[in-house]
This record gives C-alpha cells, structure tokens and sequence, in this order.
C-alpha cells in the first residue's frame, strides 16, 4: 500500500484543523511547525506525526466559538443564497408578467441548496464531506440537477402557482439586502484581519505584500453575489427583448 504523501498528509491535517473550528494563523502556526520539523528530521509526515486526524486531535489550539462559526461559516452564506433565489426568480418574472408564480414541487426543489448547505452547521456533515473527495461533486451535481428541475416544474400560469406575488418589492428588496451584505463584510475585510484565513508565518516584507494581496481577493468574494446577481439581471433583461 502507497505510503501517503507528504502534502496530501499536510492537506489532510488542515482539514482536520478546520473542522476544529481553528483559527486560520493558529492553523498557519501548525502547517510551518510541520514543514520545520519535517525539514530537519528528513522524516515524513506519516512517520513523524501518525495520522493527521489524531495529530490534530491532539494539538491545543485556539478555536472560533462554535456559534461565531455557525454564524459566520453557515448562517451567513445561506441567507445570502436564499436572497440570490429570490432575486433570481423575481428578475426572471419581472420581465416576463411582472408576477412571480411559485408551485410546491419547485419550492421543495429550491430548498435543496439551502437546506444542504444548513447542514455544515451538523459536525458530521463537514467531516464527511471535507473527508471523501467524491461528496463535494456529488453535492454540486445534486444542487445543479434540483435548480434545473425548478425551472423545468415553474408554474406557467396563476392556476399552476401556489404563491402568487409581484415581482418588483423582492427584486429591489433582495438586490439592497446583497448590496448591504457586501458592504458590511467588505468594511469587516478591511478593518480587520480574517480569523479564517490560513497564514503561514513569513518575513515582514513578505507579510506585507501578502496583506496587500489578500484584501482585494477577498473584497471580490464579498461582492459575488451581486456580480452574479447583476449577471443574472443583464441576461433576463436580454431575453425579454426577443419575441416569445
């Protein structure tokens, strides 16, 4: 049997971490220690520390609060998911009847996505997801099949819907509440430094170009959703314009 490599060990050991809740430089912290002493020894990773996931067992590192994570790694993204939904079928129907009709089947189909990413606030979802590389493609494909079988099932006319209502207040409100999001977490970004984030300890030149590097990156991930929104808005507005 194969040996595990180092950096596959070294990738395993930080999604042990990250499932700790660790703080992103204490897991920096870690991965240098790691790389150090696997330096000096000429050892490999297997043999130096045993298994990454009992290695981090045993390591006594600081760790986010487990509610500050639920809300930031899960509460979070999925209210900003559920109001990219929103604005999505709000801008499809507002060019289309000015209306948005929604059945049952394509309601329980939308919940999909929520509900999937709802469950990392579940310990042994992450682990499981984070530990068989197949899930995470799995889960897309899954996410990918519900959305398009939401738009196949749309209601085409009053009768069809379950909830009827005008499209213009969750179009505005669903676009101001991205802009808002994205407005708070750009300030956050700037103003302070992302526990999340995995920081390797560099010489102070180097650390200053990487926090040079690291805000506008993350500034663009802030921003994602109302990119796509935008996105989404521009090619509903195109369609319109061809004749039906």
């Amino acid at each position: 049997m194969k040996t595990t490599t180092d950096d596959t060990w070294i990738e395993q050991f930080t999604v042990e971490l990250r499932l700790r809740r660790v703080h992103g430089p204490a897991i920096g912290d870690a991965i240098a220690s790691v790389r150090e002493l696997l330096s000096d020894s000429g050892q490999g990773a297997e043999e130096a520390f045993g298994s990454a996931r009992d290695y981090a067992a045993s390591l006594d590192l600081p760790a986010m609060n487990a509610r500050e994570h639920a809300v930031r790694s899960v509460l979070l993204p999925v209210l900003e998911l559920f109001i990219f939904f929103l604005f999505v079928l709000a801008s499809v129907a507002w060019f289309d009847q000015a209306v948005v009709l929604i059945s049952v089947p394509q309601l329980m189909l939308l919940a999909i996505p929520v509900l999937l990413t709802l469950m990392f606030a579940f310990p042994f979802y992450p682990r499981a997801v984070f530990r068989q590389r197949w899930l995470p493609a799995a889960l897309f494909v899954v996410v990918g099949v519900a959305s398009a079988l939401a738009v196949l099932v749309a209601p085409t006319t009053a009768s069809e819907a379950w909830l009827i209502f005008s499209a213009l207040p969750p179009l505005v409100g669903a676009a101001a509440v991205l802009v808002v999001l994205s407005v708070i977490g750009t300030i956050a970004t700037v103003r302070s430094r992302d526990d999340g984030e995995i920081v390797e300890p560099l010489p102070v030149q180097d650390e200053a170009k990487q926090e040079q590097g690291r805000h506008p990156f993350l500034i663009v991930v802030n921003w994602l959703f109302p990119m796509l929104a935008a996105v989404v808005f521009a090619i509903a507005w195109a369609f319109s314009l061809f004749p039906h």
